[in-house]
């Protein structure tokens, strides 16, 4: 993952190469005397020159997170995984409220308790029907309720880290690829550096994190690159998460400066369906309708919270984003 983020700074160089030679075809333009992005730090009167050092604090939260996440991935359903990522809307919500004193009104406060009730119904499906199993004599009962807890944990640092992000670079106009390439280049750096402490692990059992142990230790990257060697199939998979990743980061980056964060949420929403339905085509997991109803309360809290969905009842609309601006417009005149 972090090397597919890191990987971005091949599109950032490329982006600005290109920038470079317009700014060498038109020399006397007004708008090629400058990037971009120093015109807008320029208008908006932000910062532009941002410590690497400074991106490594998101960049832990990030790491702790996504480490979490693909933990609990060997133990939940692809569709669990992503449907219960959706609280992350709710954990960065209060912490936007206790540190960056952000106010949330009706309509956020209806979507957070919406996304609430739809991860807990999709995390008490999933653990149910795992428990129908362990019945059987198999013990993905437990494996199930450890992973939805670590997903829940591993949102607590990817919500910090969009929060920590906000207060840390607020003031700083950054070039998005760049802040993700720095980001997935200090990831790389943490693994290099914990890496070799995780293969003195011991561990022994087939159940929880003892799952992932291989010869009996955690980490045991010898034998990866054992396996990479007698399956090619690994390295051309392992290549195209890379580029996956960050294509993904890429085209969301694209999204949100050409439409918007709220938009891209929404389409990143459509993304747990798609899951959701190629894993059932597949076989690679079981249909359960119960899960349906998590899933409409999840789409439903996240719409609304992003503003996506408006309603015109109950005093919903009133403190919308563009009822406050048209309100605050309205005062000046």
């Amino acid at each position: 993952m972090f090397c597919g983020e890191t990987s971005v700074f091949i599109a950032y160089g490329i982006k600005k190469y290109i920038y470079a030679q317009k700014a060498k075809l038109h020399p006397y333009e007004p708008k090629y005397l400058m990037s971009p992005g120093k015109a807008k730090a320029g208008e908006k009167q932000l910062k532009i020159n941002a410590s690497p050092l400074l991106l490594a604090i998101p960049a832990t939260c990030d790491f702790l997170g996504s480490t979490l996440m693909f933990i609990a991935l060997t133990m939940v359903d692809a569709s669990v995984y992503q449907m219960m990522r959706g609280i992350i809307t709710v954990i960065t919500a209060l912490l936007s409220m206790i540190f960056l004193k952000k106010k949330q009104y009706r309509h956020h406060w209806t979507g957070i308790f919406c996304i609430i009730a739809g991860v807990a119904e999709v995390g008490y499906v999933a653990i149910y029907y795992a428990a129908q199993e362990s019945s059987e004599g198999t013990d993905s009962g437990d494996n199930v309720a450890f992973g939805i807890i670590l997903l829940l944990i591993s949102q607590l640092f990817a919500g910090s880290m969009f929060v920590v992000e906000e207060y840390f670079i607020g003031d700083y106009y950054l070039d998005p690829m760049k802040v993700v390439g720095t980001e997935g280049m200090w990831g790389v750096a943490y693994y290099l550096l914990l890496l070799p402490f995780m293969q003195m692990i011991q561990c022994t059992g087939d159940s929880g994190l003892s799952k992932l142990c291989n010869f009996g230790y955690l980490e045991n990257s010898s034998y990866a690159f054992a396996q990479m060697a007698n399956n090619g199939a690994i390295i051309w998979f392992t290549v195209g998460m890379m580029l996956s990743i960050a294509a993904f980061n890429v085209c969301g980056i694209t999204t949100t400066k050409i439409a918007s964060a709220a938009q891209r949420s929404t389409i990143d929403t459509s993304r747990t369906l798609i899951i959701w339905i190629m894993s059932c085509l597949l076989g690679l997991e079981t249909f359960h309708y119960e899960s349906i109803f998590g899933f409409i309360f999840l789409v439903f809290g996240t719409l609304l919270y992003n503003e996506i969905l408006i309603l015109p009842v109950l005093g919903f609309d009133k403190y919308t984003k563009v009822a406050l601006a048209a309100r605050s417009k309205d005062g000046k005149a």
